[in-house]
């Protein structure tokens, strides 16, 4: 009779760590030196790559000192006249007026049925001047105390009125100009 292998304990690990031959012991063995120097490779290019990446920084920070030193100075070497860079200067100078803030402080006055037409910033003498149309006398007087109570105007002025004609409605077209003040500033 033929002998049977019979066994009925549980086949784990151990069990065939224990039954493994020599060339599974050896595989393993290669397959761990395989994975190690695969790791190291990497590792070695990583880094090799990061000192490539600093040294490029490095390099992009340089050329754009040396380009800074290298630009035009003068607006003359910038192809632009002198009448174009007064141009531009005066443009720049009217963008950078406090338009929000006299806005709001010209909504907030008109609580009334006055209509603001034209608006216009000196800023040289720090001045407003503007065109507005009210319905009648009253709303156009209205307007100018209001704005006369406004703390960021003064010397709050009535330049000059008429009466539309040619409106059906009849109503009071009117200039006025004033001081516009910084907030902070003493009246």
């Amino acid at each position: 009779m033929k002998k049977l292998d019979i066994d009925f304990a549980d086949h784990g690990v151990l069990f065939w760590l224990y039954r493994a031959d020599l060339r599974l012991w050896s595989l393993t063995l290669m397959t761990c030196f395989v994975l190690l120097a695969a790791w190291l490779e990497w590792s070695s290019v990583d880094s090799a790559l990061d000192r490539l990446a600093q040294e490029r920084v490095q390099m992009v920070s340089r050329q754009e000192r040396q380009s800074a030193l290298k630009k035009p100075r003068s607006s003359a070497a910038s192809g632009l006249t002198a009448e174009q860079v007064k141009a531009s200067n005066a443009v720049i100078r009217q963008l950078n007026q406090p338009w929000t803030e006299l806005l709001e402080t010209l909504e907030s006055t008109q609580k009334g049925r006055v209509a603001l037409l034209e608006l216009r910033f000196d800023p040289v003498r720090n001045r407003v001047k503007g065109v507005a149309e009210a319905k009648n006398s009253i709303e156009m007087l209205r307007f100018i105390t209001q704005m006369k109570a406004q703390p960021l105007l003064g010397k709050v002025e009535l330049s000059l009125h008429q009466i539309s004609q040619t409106d059906p409605n009849k109503p009071y077209r009117f200039e006025f100009s004033a001081d516009w003040r910084e907030e902070g500033a003493q009246p």
